[in-house]
């Protein structure tokens, strides 16, 4: 037997120069470029968390060097807290109390956390020490959260 998993949540090449990218784009295919890479990754938190019922609310799409994305809510779930769509459900306790705004960054770190409720509209960072344990109950973040900048000062991309 095998196992067959939508590209969506498990695929995104980042292997193309943004020039590269750019003009594939324009053809309709997926750019393969670090920042659509990136976008997909939170893509695909998103697409997991609202499976179990989570509100994750979508960005506005955004255009960094020509690359179209849509870049968030930036969601970044450290393998010591959950390493596959199964340990979710654990982790999530009472997802339909979960609120997350399009323009959030939430990072979660820890394999003692467990998030009942949230409502969050900016930035959240979580961490908990091995051995630690905490609960996320009733908690409301709202504040400007962190912004994203395009880098437009090199076209070298060289690293």
């Amino acid at each position: 037997g095998f196992t067959s998993v939508v590209a969506d949540v498990c695929f995104s090449p980042v292997k193309n120069a943004t020039a590269d990218g750019v003009a594939l784009q324009a053809k309709g295919t997926h750019p393969g470029v670090a920042a659509s890479g990136e976008a997909d990754q939170y893509g695909a938190v998103c697409k997991i968390l609202r499976a179990l019922g989570c509100s994750i609310e979508e960005a506005a799409p955004a255009t960094y060097a020509g690359i179209s994305v849509v870049p968030g809510p930036q969601i970044v779930l450290k393998p010591s807290f959950v390493c596959c769509p199964v340990e979710y459900a654990a982790k999530f306790s009472d997802p339909s109390k979960v609120k997350i705004s399009g323009t959030s960054s939430l990072v979660v770190s820890g394999s003692g956390v467990t998030i009942e409720s949230l409502d969050l509209d900016g930035a959240l960072v979580i961490e908990c020490e091995e051995g630690a344990t905490g609960t996320i109950r009733n908690m409301v973040v709202k504040n400007k959260g962190w912004t994203k900048v395009a880098d437009e000062s090199s076209a070298d991309e060289t690293i």
